[in-house]
């Protein structure tokens, strides 16, 4: 059923200590956990790397209890899963162990045919699925998911086991073809959002009908399927429909009991899903479960008019995430903001993300329509201008904000060649609560620079402790920068891709003046500066630990920064002389390696004892188109 990522070893090299360790892990079923956990400290570490999935899991609490960790064993199963580089991401037990689980059940339920790795490669399907399920906390149903009746029929143990533990539920785009696979497919959806855990949904699908269906009884707009009305949407529309999904506008029935799901995306046959029809064996009333978090990756104008209509009275929800493939429309914009000022009843959102907004000025719009949102992410994308002839956009209102807002944290994502900041700086300036700001993109027409941007957050967002700044010009603005670190107490800092030393005359001393401010911080922990063009200029990175004031930093971000073999060298060199980087991560990713590869080795071996690298070679030749598009 499934293929092993390895080529099976060669007994004949096994030592004698390492047979007996393979011995007791085949036969560990016979053998109590008791008798293993006698084994000395020293041979159950040397135990750890031949035990199966299911047997690590079995035994990992108990180990647990005798001061004894896992870690090492679940880190080399995620690193052969999903490499390196991903598995440093996860640094304790717990963590590694449920990304592990997390994979695998990907693998065992969507699909059969890939790799596994060689802790599972042994063990029985049925009982891998169970096991991995344990730790599964996202479910996604429709495309890939082959086995999906199963979870109706012989798997309802697995399905029951889902309902307690499945907090995020994907509906991606449906392949139904059969009656029986549809009705399932819902079912299997009705029971994870309305008899379990689950408080998210993300919507994968780009056809309309399906967000009806989905969001059908969340809100007094929608259809109660006891008093009758209908549901807004194309396909939704008795047995037969002669529209395409998103082809036609919004319409309403009479009566909501059967869905068609005839036309393209949808499928083809009709039937009863209502939750009274789903779950038709039960004496009670099924619940409605209470989504928190309603996500949509491919929002048409369609399915955002189904979900503007409901948001008013859409009382459990808390976090809404919009994507659209292109910009949308001002008009819809508007018509969102207006669903989210009618929320007078129901609690408030207070995560919103949406993208692309087409006009900057909306972000003003959308606080104004909720004022108790604490986070708020936007891209902003210019519209397309129609043909001559086609309607004007609607002029965008500039509402009057209050003077504080409790926004804590902001993220804004420009993807358009120029832009006025004066918004994003009004709008900073009545955000006095902010922790966390992500600015990236902003091209401001010459002769404007930057600096007014970060004067502001100096003076009105002093409790700031993350800040990303990326594709930024900030090659003039060093005093203003250093005067913002000065002013906060930040403990994640990115400057990405913001020229830092593009027109310096001495790069070393720039990058020095920069060095020194952020050892004055000791709560940064992160300090991203990938894509600066730092080259030989890196070595000035080691002073950040060295001297009578440390920094804490725990990740150093210098990939794509162009840094030779024989820079790097230098860095190293300066770096092994600190004798204090307890747990320092260090991402090397994407340097010319190859130009030099003994250069870079014998560098890479002297930092090898001091951090732990993210290293991968990278390609000069793409290195110098990647330079030439950045540009």
């Amino acid at each position: 059923m499934f293929r092993c990522a390895r080529k099976p070893e060669n007994p004949e090299r096994w030592s004698l200590k390492e047979c007996c360790l393979r011995a007791v892990a085949l036969h560990f079923p016979a053998i109590t956990n008791t008798a293993v956990l006698d084994l000395p400290t020293g041979l159950l570490q040397d135990l750890l790397p031949h035990l199966n999935i299911c047997q690590l899991d079995d035994i990992q609490a108990s180990l647990n209890h005798k001061g004894l960790s896992t870690y090492s064993a679940w880190l080399a199963i995620l690193r052969e899963m999903s490499g390196f580089n991903h598995a440093v991401d996860f640094p304790s037990e717990e963590t590694a162990k449920r990304e592990v689980m997390r994979l695998l059940f990907q693998i065992v339920f969507y699909s059969a045919g890939r790799s596994i790795p060689r802790a599972a490669s042994n063990v029985d399907p049925s009982l891998l699925l169970h096991t991995s399920a344990k730790s599964a906390d996202h479910l996604i149903v429709g495309k890939g998911c082959k086995d999906i009746e199963r979870l109706v029929s012989e798997w309802r143990p697995l399905l029951k086991m889902l309902e307690e533990r499945v907090k995020r539920v994907g509906v991606s785009e449906p392949t139904w073809r059969s009656e029986t696979k549809t009705w399932a497919t819902w079912f299997v959806i009705h029971r994870l959002l309305d008899h379990g855990v689950a408080t998210e949904l993300v919507v994968y699908s780009h056809c309309p009908t399906i967000l009806a269906r989905l969001l059908q009884g969340r809100g007094s707009q929608l259809v109660d399927p006891e008093q009758g009305g209908g549901l807004p949407g194309p396909c939704l529309q008795g047995r037969r429909s002669e529209s395409r999904c998103g082809d036609a506008p919004p319409c309403k029935q009479s009566k909501m009991e059967t869905v068609s799901m005839e036309g393209g995306c949808c499928g083809d046959p009709t039937l009863p899903l209502e939750p009274k029809f789903l779950c038709s064996s039960q004496l009670e009333a099924c619940p409605r479960g209470r989504i928190h978090h309603l996500e949509v990756q491919q929002c048409k104008p369609e399915s955002l008019r189904i979900l503007t209509s409901v948001i008013p009275t859409f009382s459990s929800l808390r976090s809404l995430t919009l994507h659209s493939v292109s910009s949308f429309r001002k008009e819809d914009m508007l018509d969102l903001a207006s669903a989210l000022r009618q929320r007078s009843s129901a609690a408030p959102i207070t995560q919103l993300n949406v993208g692309a907004l087409p006009d900057a000025k909306l972000i003003a719009v959308l606080l104004d329509s909720s004022p108790s949102l604490r986070s708020l992410h936007v891209d902003i994308q210019a519209a397309v201008r129609g043909p001559p002839g086609s309607l004007v956009p609607p002029k965008t209102p500039e509402p009057q904000l209050p003077a504080e807002l409790p926004l804590e944290e902001l993220t804004v994502q420009v993807s358009e060649l120029s832009s006025d900041i004066s918004v994003l700086m009004s709008v900073l300036r009545r955000l006095p609560h902010l922790t966390s700001l992500c600015v990236a993109g902003i091209r401001l027409p010459l002769p404007l620079r930057m600096d007014q941007l970060l004067s502001t957050l100096t003076e009105c967002n002093s409790r700031l402790r993350k800040l990303h700044l990326k594709d930024l010009k900030l090659f003039d603005c060093l005093p203003e920068v250093l005067e913002l670190l000065r002013g906060c107490r930040l403990e994640e800092l990115g400057l990405i891709d913001c020229r830092l030393l593009e027109r310096s005359a001495n790069k070393d001393q720039t990058l020095q003046m920069l060095v020194d401010t952020l050892k004055t911080l000791p709560s940064l922990h992160t300090l991203r500066l990938a894509r600066n063009r730092l080259a030989g200029s890196v070595r000035v990175l080691a002073e950040l630990f060295s001297g009578p004031t440390l920094s804490s930093l725990k990740l150093l971000d210098i990939s794509f920064n162009f840094i030779q073999p024989a820079e790097l060298l230098q860095f190293a060199d300066r770096l092994k002389a600190c004798h204090s980087l307890p747990g320092l991560i260090l991402d090397l990713r994407k340097n010319p390696a190859d130009r030099d590869p003994d250069t870079w080795k014998a560098a890479i071996l002297k930092l090898r004892p001091l951090t732990l690298l993210q290293d991968i070679a990278w390609s000069s030749w793409l290195m110098m188109a990647d330079h030439v598009g950045n540009m």
